[in-house]
């Protein structure tokens, strides 16, 4: 059984067609666990009609709203007890057999405690087709890699087993994203296994709540120039590292822990100090080095 938790606002030009991919799924047992945050555009009347049609989608109208991405996402766990989770945008659409294959990662994996497994997606638009074969470009296997991309892995790429459902439901005092907290838990937690296969598309267009994927390291790194006046460090995600820290100081082994404490402390250091401290450290961004020192050299810090 696999719960699929989606959170929708304002998509009802786009949640029927995302519904349709669950309906055509190769792996039956599911349950779509679906909370509005609010829309003003008819998406709740869509959702209140398929739910009548299938008993498997399940529209959640408890009357909390407006709580946005990361907390919408966080809150609707609370209806989800199946062994499985995958969390859905309502835009995009999943191939025909993207559930019966993470599903088979998972089990495969042997998850001993929490557990998360990522796959990937097609960058698609309905003008352009298809914009790029694979949205993510690098699979970060520690905090090293992972602090300074201000961003988690796409949460609607990931497929996670109860214990991080567990993890997961600890509410923190402050968020950047849903799945920041997820690929911060699945590292430092639990266990994180990459599927470098695309199971879904990942529908770009002018609504997108995270902006448009780059869908190429070449197109990140001009991403990173055109974007200069944007910090190195994003406040949102700083803060919510901080937030995780507070709340599982204690269940972090001591590497680490001292890899997020090293990394808090660098606002407070001079620029001399803070490279200094970084090399040491052997931070990275996509995997590089090399690439983390340019957006230091070409941008403030946070």
């Amino acid at each position: 059984m696999v719960d699929i938790v989606m959170a929708t606002y304002n998509g009802a030009k786009y949640v029927e067609e995302q519904l349709r991919s669950f309906c055509r799924q190769t792996y039956a047992d599911w349950r779509c666990i679906v909370h509005d945050d609010g829309s003003t555009d008819g998406t709740q009347d869509i959702l209140r009609a398929w739910a009548q049609q299938d008993k498997r989608i399940v529209f959640i109208e408890d009357g909390i709203q407006h709580l946005g991405p990361a907390k919408h996402f966080l809150h609707i766990l609370q209806y989800s007890d199946a062994p499985w989770v995958m969390w859905s945008d309502q835009d995009d659409v999943w191939f025909d057999h993207k559930i019966a294959t993470m599903l088979q990662a998972g089990t495969n994996a042997s998850f001993t405690g929490a557990g998360v497994v990522y796959a990937n997606a097609e960058l698609w638009s309905e003008t352009e087709g298809v914009i790029a074969h694979r949205n993510t470009l690098f699979y970060p296997t520690s905090l090293r890699d992972t602090l300074f991309l201000n961003s988690g892995i796409q949460g609607a790429s990931a497929l996670f087993n109860s214990s991080m459902r567990d993890i997961l439901r600890t509410p923190l005092s402050s968020y950047a994203m849903h799945d920041h907290v997820l690929l911060l838990a699945g590292l430092t937690m639990g266990k994180v296994v990459y599927l470098n296969e695309a199971l879904m598309y990942y529908r770009q267009h002018d609504n997108n709540v995270t902006g448009h994927a780059p869908g190429s390291r070449i197109k990140k790194v001009q991403l990173m120039w055109a974007n200069r006046h944007v910090p190195v460090v994003s406040r949102e995600h700083y803060d919510g590292l901080a937030a995780f820290y507070r709340q599982y100081k204690q269940k972090l082994n001591a590497e680490d822990r001292q890899l997020i404490e090293t990394f808090l402390m660098l606002p407070e250091q001079s620029w001399r100090k803070r490279l200094r401290t970084i090399r040491q450290a052997h931070f990275t961004l996509l995997g590089s080095e090399y690439l983390l020192w340019i957006k230091l050299c070409i941008r403030r810090y946070i």
